[in-house]
């Protein structure tokens, strides 16, 4: 005999932290006062052995069903005003993720692990360059391909 049973389907919708730490990196990106948003130690890694930036440099999120906490790992720009920098990061933040993701940012936390002028700054993405490209033209030479394998 069969027993007829209601069965209640919920439909869901949740987001993965890269996804926020995505719309966090982006938000700031424009920011007067933030030159860039720094990783740790696995972030220097993964930009050494991978062709492509990573979106998520800098950024962890905690992600709940409905809020979202962030931390910030930020180089700032020398002679700015870097509480307004703030202000504004955090703005922007909260903005986008809840129009994006319906999510409540709770807390922003922002640590500035450095400063530079924007000319040292300039310099200094310079040189990354010229070594990236350096090392990229070793690993050619010894028969490897951008991406640090011997196979494509």
């Amino acid at each position: 005999m069969a027993q007829n049973e209601n069965v209640n389907h919920k439909n869901t919708l949740t987001f993965e932290g890269r996804v926020l730490e995505k719309i966090a990196n982006n938000s700031i990106e424009r920011i007067d006062g933030i030159l860039e948003l720094k990783g740790d130690i696995t972030s220097g890694i993964k930009d050494f052995f991978s062709s492509s930036s990573d979106d998520t440099k800098g950024v962890s999120a905690e992600v709940g069903k409905k809020e979202v906490a962030l931390d910030l790992e930020v180089i700032a720009e020398y002679g700015k005003d870097l509480p307004k920098a703030f202000d504004k990061a955090v703005d922007e933040i909260k903005n986008n993720v809840n129009k994006m993701t319906g999510l409540k940012v709770v807390e922003v936390n922002m640590n500035v692990n450095d400063i530079m002028t924007r000319a040292e700054y300039t310099k200094n993405q310079n040189e990354k360059e010229r070594k990236e490209a350096e090392e990229r033209r070793k690993a050619h030479q010894n028969g490897e391909y951008s991406d640090g394998s011997r196979v494509q």
